[in-house]
């Protein structure tokens, strides 16, 4: 990840931030806050944990540590949000919630003694300037008892986005991200517990399908995406851009509201001149904070010609991963689409499952493509759709699943997914936008293309450019590593490596100190793999880019080279921790004699 992809990533799911306000509105109000923290952040730890279940084997003290720390600033903020909210008008709620940048830059100035640059003063003058006039420049209503809680909530916050910059960069992001999740579901239920036992108020959660489907929402784009991506992302950029960043959630409330108040005959704010003055200031803080947004535009390049495809020299892909993608685009589709459609909260053509085809038919072409299809008729059926619906979702997922993928390719002349540069993101929106507008409806084909860009994108971003999911490609395309060795043991095969790790990367730009980093990692992997198995063949396959990733296949009993004896010497483990703690991924899989690693640093 990159600090363009980053940007993006985060203002992607600043949206998802401000759509879970319609979801809120199915609870009920006499439902412990606790209640719905502890179920949404549950949920959250079970989509952390289906993320990142190969890398529990990384988990020490230290992160379960700093997994707790930031799950109990999260719970403050929560618990003196929630101590503020009655009673306060929800333009004023949000512009002062908004406003914990301010905080940051105190705390970053006396606590760090790190000074803002004039960039980001001025941004914050900008920003505060909007949020005043985005609740109406009414003064009065911030004399009250219940904004001392918001300054208090906005405390905690700024002091978790600092922490969260501090943790992601010394430790590991995933298993933050699973802690962080696991830690928040323990308090809450904790806080739920004794809210029971002191108000007398049982245990018991509502069965209306209208909590249930903002459970869903809310447990799967708040507490997992949005808790994973802001991890990752704030390695690359600062708390205070960040809480700027984050500021802008005002602004996208205010303008979508009026769309999802129509679709759901709900009514909405108006929209002043005050308001549209405030969110313009706010927008415009947000670009000088960042230089790079006023070049985003002018750097755009022409999208290469269509070019006849090379002969086919792709990776095998085994048939079991094929199966497996199959059911499991499947499954994520009937999930995410059931739990709306049973709760007629959208029309049958919307919802947060249109995304899907963007996301597995560009990396798993046919067979993710085929698998939302059988997703989308298992939920329509389910949910009794009519046949015209069914055909209708069915020609939409397929077109732009296919769309995406083939028009992806031909595209590419790396054939690897990822948004490193502004060409990716130009060449992202304009497939999705032609894909979507073959699905020959426009209400159709606003939806997918939305959902494609909003919650598509960033997800791309996270499988492309941080887990490095290796994608299917079409059987034409010449697809490769920028390095592909083969070590046996014995020191020879490894110095040689060196030497070509040292070239390649010279050649790719990479500074000597990855250079190192990456040179470490592999001996260090290796050496341990060719002690305890001395026969091991061991494959290795490098892509470079802002992180590297690293895969290692060997044939051999199962051995995990991550996992530390008891009685090893602690200078030969020191490097092993490093690379265990610090690297973006590092998972192990074994499966009928094939060990797989996958390292991301």
């Amino acid at each position: 990840m990159n600090k363009l992809e980053a940007n993006i990533s985060l203002f992607a799911i600043t949206f998802f931030s401000a759509v879970q306000y319609i979801f809120l509105a199915g609870i009920p109000a006499d439902l412990s806050h606790f209640a719905f923290l502890s179920v949404t952040n549950f949920a959250g730890f079970l989509m952390t944990l289906a993320f990142f279940f190969g890398e529990l084997f990384r988990l020490d003290l230290k992160q379960v540590f700093q997994s707790a720390v930031l799950s109990g600033e999260l719970i403050g903020f929560n618990v003196f949000m929630l101590m503020g909210v009655k009673g306060i008008d929800p333009a004023v709620s949000s512009a002062v919630l908004s406003s914990y940048f301010l905080f940051i830059l105190i705390f970053e100035a006396f606590l760090y003694h790190k000074k803002p640059d004039r960039n980001q003063i001025f941004s914050v003058i900008f920003v505060l300037l909007g949020l005043f006039l985005m609740m109406n420049a009414d003064v009065k209503s911030l004399f009250n008892v219940n904004i001392l809680y918001f300054v208090i909530a906005d405390m905690f916050f700024a002091i978790y986005v600092i922490t969260v910059g501090s943790y992601a960069a010394s430790s590991n992001p995933s298993v933050l991200a699973m802690g962080q999740m696991f830690f928040c579901c323990i308090f809450s239920s904790f806080l739920w517990i004794g809210e029971s036992f002191f108000k007398g108020i049982p245990l018991a959660l509502p069965v209306n399908k209208e909590f249930w489907s903002g459970v869903v929402y809310t447990g799967f784009f708040i507490r997992g995406l949005y808790g994973i991506v802001q991890i990752y992302a704030q390695r690359y950029v600062s708390p205070l851009n960040t809480s700027l960043i984050f500021a802008s959630e005002i602004v996208m409330t205010m303008f979508i509201a009026p769309l999802l108040s129509s679709m759901l005959d709900t009514s909405a704010d108006d929209i002043t001149q005050l308001k549209i003055f405030g969110s313009a200031l706010i927008i415009f803080g947000l670009v000088i904070m960042e230089p790079e947004f006023v070049k985003f535009f002018a750097k755009i390049k022409k999208i290469k010609k269509f070019r006849i495809p090379e002969k086919n020299n792709s990776l095998f892909i085994d048939t079991r991963r094929k199966i497996f993608v199959f059911f499991i685009s499947a499954l994520v589709y009937v999930l995410m689409d059931i739990s709306v459609r049973v709760t007629d909260f959208l029309p049958h053509y919307s919802g947060i499952k249109n995304s899907l085809p963007c996301i597995t038919g560009l990396f798993f072409g046919l067979y993710g493509t085929l698998g939302n299809l059988i997703g989308c008729v298992v939920s329509s059926l389910l949910a009794g759709g009519t046949t015209d619906e069914i055909f209708g979702e069915c020609w939409c997922v397929f077109i732009i699943g296919i769309c995406m993928y083939y028009s992806w390719h031909l595209l590419s002349k790396s054939h690897r997914i990822h948004f490193k540069h502004l060409r990716h993101y130009v060449r992202y929106i304009l497939l999705a936008a032609l894909a979507s507008a073959l699905c020959l409806r426009f209400k159709y084909a606003a939806s997918y293309f939305i959902t494609g860009i909003l919650i598509g994108l960033p997800t791309d971003i996270l499988f492309g450019s941080l887990l490095y999911v290796e994608p299917f490609v079409p059987v034409w395309c010449k697809n490769s590593n920028d390095v592909d060795l083969s070590l046996e043991a014995g020191g020879e095969s490894l110095e040689n490596a060196n030497e070509i790790l040292q070239d390649t990367a010279s050649k790719k730009g990479i500074s000597l100190k990855r250079v190192f980093e990456l040179q470490s990692c592999l001996e260090e992997l290796s050496i341990r793999i060719f002690k305890a198995v001395p026969d091991a063949k061991i494959k290795v396959g490098i892509i470079y880019y802002d992180a590297i990733s690293i895969r290692l296949d060997y044939i051999c009993k199962k051995y995990n080279p991550f996992k530390i004896n008891k009685g090893e010497d602690i200078l030969d483990i020191m490097s092993l921790k490093i690379i265990k703690h610090r690297a973006l991924r590092a998972s192990f899989v074994f499966y009928k004699g094939e060990n797989k690693i996958h390292v991301v640093i």
